[in-house]
C-alpha cells in the first residue's frame, strides 16, 4: 500500500472560515486535482535520494511480560501498550530512473552492511513515487470522493476530501510470505487550495477478517523539493502502521488465537534529492 503515523495538523481560522464549495465546484476541484495527480509521475525527472526507515514495535495491549523476536533481529518491547521501541534503522539509496525505483542498502543500524546482509524482513510499503496517486485518481478506478473540509497543512490552505476504492477496482495488496490479498481501502486527500497539488494522502486498508495483518494505515506527505535547480513536488516523509499477533511476528503463523497483538510502525524520511548521475550504480530487473 500505497501507503506512516499521524503527523500533527495546524489549523488556522482563515481556512476554517472559508465557505465549502457547492456540488459543481467540488466536482471541478476534484477533476483539477486528478489532472495534477496523474501528471505527477509522468513529469518526474531521473533522480537519486536517501531513504531512511525507522522501524518500531509496541505491544497493542498492556502486558508485564517482555519477549524478544528472533526474526530479522527485531526486539519486541517489554513495556506497556503505546510505548514504541526502535527495532532497526535502514538507510538506502533510492534511484529513480526511467520511472523505475531501485534500492541499495547503505547502512543497517548506522553501519555499512556486510556482503551477506540484506534488508531485514519486516513491514514495508511501495508506490510512493506514482503508484499511490495513480491508483486513486485513474478514472477506471471509479474512486468515490466526498468533500470533507478546508484545513491548513504545513502553512498551506488545503482542500480535504474523503475517498474510497472498492476491492473490485483496487490495485492495493496486502502481502505476507505465505499469503496475499487485494483489498478495498479508504482515506483522505489533502490538496493545496491554490496549486491543486496533493500535499498528503492517508489510507486505511480494509483487510479481511482473519488475515494476519490488520489495521494497516499509511500517511504519505509531499512537498516542493529542488533537483538541479528545478522544483518538483515529491514525497518528503511517510508513515505506515499495522497490527499482527505476536505469534505471526515471531514465527509467521497464526494458529494461537490467544497470542498477544503487536503494533508495527515504519517512519520513513526521503531526503537529499539530487539529479541522477550517469555513473551511479543502478540495476533494473526488466521483469518488474
Amino acid at each position: 500500500m500505497a501507503g506512516r503515523w499521524i503527523i500533527a495538523l495546524f489549523v488556522c481560522g482563515a481556512a476554517l472560515a472559508q465557505a465549502p464549495p457547492d456540488t459543481a465546484e467540488t466536482t471541478a476541484l476534484i477533476e483539477t486535482i486528478r489532472d495534477q495527480a496523474l501528471a505527477f509521475s509522468k513529469h518526474l525527472p531521473n533522480f537519486i535520494c536517501t531513504q531512511v526507515t525507522r522501524r518500531e514495535v509496541a505491544l497493542a495491549e498492556d502486558s508485564m511480560v517482555g519477549v524478544r523476536s528472533s526474526r530479522g533481529g527485531v526486539s519486541v518491547p517489554s513495556r506497556g501498550a503505546g510505548q514504541w521501541q526502535l527495532s532497526d534503522t535502514i538507510e538506502e539509496q533510492l534511484s529513480f530512473f526511467d520511472h523505475h525505483e531501485n534500492y541499495k542498502v547503505l547502512k543497517l543500524n548506522g553501519k555499512p552492511p556486510s556482503a551477506s546482509e540484506s534488508r531485514p524482513a519486516g513491514l514495508a510499503s511501495t508506490g510512493e513515487f506514482g503508484t499511490t496517486l495513480d491508483s486513486i485518481f485513474e478514472p477506471e478506478t471509479q474512486t468515490q470522493f466526498e468533500w470533507k473540509r478546508w484545513e491548513t497543512l504545513r502553512g498551506r490552505p488545503a482542500a480535504v476530501f474523503t475517498y474510497r476504492v472498492e476491492k473490485e477496482k483496487s490495485m492495493s495488496e496486502l502481502a505476507t510470505p505465505a499469503s496475499h490479498v487485494v483489498v478495498a481501502y479508504h482515506g483522505l486527500i489533502y490538496a493545496d487550495r491554490d496549486t491543486k497539488t496533493v500535499l498528503r494522502v492517508t489510507s486505511e486498508a480494509e483487510a479481511p477478517k482473519g488475515f494476519p495483518l490488520q489495521d494497516v494505515t499509511h500517511v504519505l506527505d509531499y512537498s516542493v523539493v529542488s533537483i538541479a535547480g528545478d522544483k518538483f513536488v515529491l514525497p518528503i516523509n511517510s508513515e505506515m502502521q499495522s497490527r499482527a499477533s505476536e505469534e505471526f511476528f515471531k514465527y509467521g503463523t497464526t494458529h494461537d488465537l490467544n497470542s498477544r497483538q503487536l503494533m508495527m510502525r515504519n517512519k520513513i524520511e526521503f531526503r537529499g534529492y539530487r539529479k541522477y548521475a550517469a555513473d551511479a550504480e543502478l540495476k533494473i530487473d526488466p521483469d518488474k
